[in-house]
């Protein structure tokens, strides 16, 4: 429908229809306040043109022309107290304003609200019109028995006022609240026939803005097994694993154990034997690393060719950042990258560090450099077929920032091992026994991870002694347990009995260590990636605690029902953990099963391995065999 050139609008329509219910309710409720003002309390013989008194209104008429009276207008206050709530209710979420006068049609709001409430609204308001306009005809009815006699006696006068009455007033009543109705319901149905029809539609995979990991992809093995190209830069050994090698490792792993052939181009280790797993369909291809630790990309990408020609060619290849360079990838259609951290996200880290410098440190010119690397990341990342994103925040900077189409970038979350990382009080408890926590202690806070300066050991250290120094109750009743080493671990060992270094643990160590504490911290200062220590804690059952950055803002602790943030300094880290003490353990319980109803959710290896699983398919779909793996259909429609 349209107006002067301008589309009016479902919700524009409905907000003039309560326009119109307001402005004639007012009317009407003005005019029965009037009546009832002036109805006379006490018989008054002149107010009557009745000569007969057998034909007169008894007192019982009088007493219903008032309750008549009362209950109309009280239809049409409530009539207009909802529609001026709908009203408001929609003028609250207007997000959409036009340039147009106030008061014309084009210039009612414009806001996306709940049409099914919203036409509820309108149609409850409507029906007390409705039920207003009855009491009111009633009314009129004793008014006239009042004045002309009562219908008894037959008198042609009040039969000739009476009969239009309730012939036309129902009539009109009758007519309005039916084509009414009927307005709303095909309204309400054609709505709903468009909405079901959106949401059987299928969904192009590749445009997905969203993370994957909302999505729900079936957990049967693919009729279609895939030959996996992975290029890494070091496969993980035991607990020494830094986060793109444990996203390496768990996604691999479910993939291969899902059935698809995996080849793995990675630097040999120096000093331990390389881990075996007793799977057909893995296979490791092992180089000697450069002087820096890198894969020597000359000679991986012979043994890449030989293998793409040995058999079947591989149909999807993969690389953990840039373990293949860009100057090998650039003629791939069918590789994604996944970045697990881009230079654009460092410049918070950086402006972090220069703003924790200590005066007498040399200032570093890290900033300037990073402004360049940006620069020099914007210029070849679109050499790489597709990218993923490790976070929502990763993937708008890679869609903003970086330029790269939209279709060429899919956020897929981390994930870590739900089998594992569960929550199990009585590993818990045993963990707190084998190492001498007291029952006494009223919170255990939890750290892991590499303990060096970008992973905010510094700013933990000191914001954990001031307030060791500054509150002795909350010295005595908490304790905090770290799992990992690292510089920054003697520092803590210096705090006292407070604080126990447990240094690296295996995995199942780590899931008891989750299961012994009552809120995980991550101070890190890095703003980038997500760090799965997170993810384990989540999915563990337990709440978290982590700086204020957008990677993690936007992915993991997204309200507060989950956890607390901080900025990253001393103050406003020492303010949450105080929180975190006063909240108490059962506060942080309620948070704990909110945290692991999330991390089950989003952060869990399967729904990570089925999102780059139908990627990978999507990828190498084969338009000639006819399939549709980059088109999603809800498994819920």
């Amino acid at each position: 429908m349209s107006r002067n050139g301008h589309t009016i609008t479902t919700t524009r329509i409905h907000i003039m229809a309560l326009d119109g219910i307001v402005n004639v309710n007012s009317l009407f409720t003005l005019a029965l306040f009037l009546g009832l003002s002036w109805y006379p309390t006490a018989p008054d013989p002149t107010a009557t043109l009745v000569t007969d008194t057998s034909c007169a209104a008894s007192s019982s008429i009088a007493e219903d022309l008032i309750a008549f009276h009362v209950y109309s207008f009280s239809s049409f206050l409530f009539s207009s107290l909802i529609a001026s709530a709908v009203k408001q209710i929609i003028k609250r979420f207007d997000n959409h304003k036009d340039d147009d006068s106030v008061g014309s049609v084009r210039s009612a709001p414009l806001a996306h609200v709940n049409l099914a409430a919203l036409r509820a609204g309108t149609l409850v308001s409507g029906f007390g019109s409705v039920f207003g306009c009855g009491f009111l005809m009633m009314a009129l009815m004793d008014l006239v028995q009042i004045k002309l006699g009562v219908l008894g006696c037959g008198s042609l006068h009040t039969f000739a006022a009476v009969i239009p009455l309730v012939i036309l007033v129902p009539s009109a009543l009758g007519v309005g609240s039916d084509e009414g109705v009927k307005f709303v319901l095909l309204q309400y149905s054609n709505e709903s026939r468009k909405s079901k029809q959106k949401e059987n539609q299928p969904i192009n995979l590749l445009s997905f803005p969203s993370a994957w990991n909302h999505l729900s992809f079936p957990s049967k093995l693919p009729s279609k097994y895939l030959k996996i190209a992975l290029f890494v830069k070091k496969w993980p050994h035991r607990s020494l694993a830094g986060g793109l090698e444990r996203h390496a490792l768990t996604l691999h792993l479910a993939l291969a154990k899902r059935g698809h052939e995996l080849h793995i181009f990675t630097t040999s280790p120096s000093n331990s034997s390389f881990p075996r797993y007793p799977m057909s369909n893995l296979y490791f291809h092992l180089s000697k690393p450069t002087a820096a630790g890198y894969l020597d990309q000359a000679f991986v990408w012979k043994q890449f060719q030989t293998q793409n020609s040995t058999g079947k060619a591989f149909d999807i290849v993969h690389t953990e950042s840039v373990g293949l360079l860009h100057t090998r990838s650039r003629n791939l259609i069918n590789l994604a990258v996944s970045w697990h951290g881009i230079a654009y996200e460092t410049i918070h880290t950086d402006i972090i560090q220069e703003l924790l410098r200590n005066p007498d440190e040399q200032q570093s010119y890290a900033l300037t450099e990073r402004i360049t690397k940006v620069v020099e990341e914007v210029r070849f990342f679109p050499h790489y077929a597709h990218h993923v994103a490790t976070s929502d925040h990763a993937g708008d900077i890679l869609r903003r920032i970086y330029m790269i189409p939209e279709e060429r970038v899919h956020v897929i979350l981390n994930g870590v091992d739900e089998e594992i990382f569960k929550p199990d009080p009585a590993k818990g408890e045993a963990f707190k026994q084998k190492f001498g926590v007291a029952k006494s202690r009223s919170l255990v806070i939890g750290m892991a991870g590499r303990l060096v300066k970008d992973k905010g050991h510094p700013l933990m250290f000191e914001a954990l002694r001031q307030m060791f120094v500054e509150n002795g109750t909350f010295r005595q009743n908490t304790i905090v347990l770290i799992a990992g080493d690292g510089p920054w671990g003697a520092r803590y060992r210096d705090l006292g009995a407070n604080t126990l270094v447990l240094g690296p643990l295996e995995q199942a160590q780590l899931a008891s260590f989750y299961n012994a504490i009552d809120i995980f911290v991550n101070p890190t200062l890095r703003a980038q990636g997500l760090d799965h220590t997170l993810l384990e804690a989540m999915l563990s059952g337990k709440s978290v605690m982590s700086t204020r950055v957008a990677s993690i803002t936007g992915s993991v602790i997204v309200s507060t029902e989950i956890g607390y943030t901080f900025s990253p300094v001393v103050a406003s880290l020492k303010n949450a953990l105080y929180r975190v003490w006063e909240d108490g353990r059962r506060v942080l319980e309620l948070k704990g099963q909110a945290s692991r109803q999330r991390g089950l959710q989003l952060f869990t290896a399967t729904k990570m391995t089925a999102a780059y699983e139908r990627l990978f398919l999507c990828i190498s779909n084969d338009n000639s065999k006819r399939e549709d793996y980059c088109q999603y259909q809800s498994p819920f429609n």
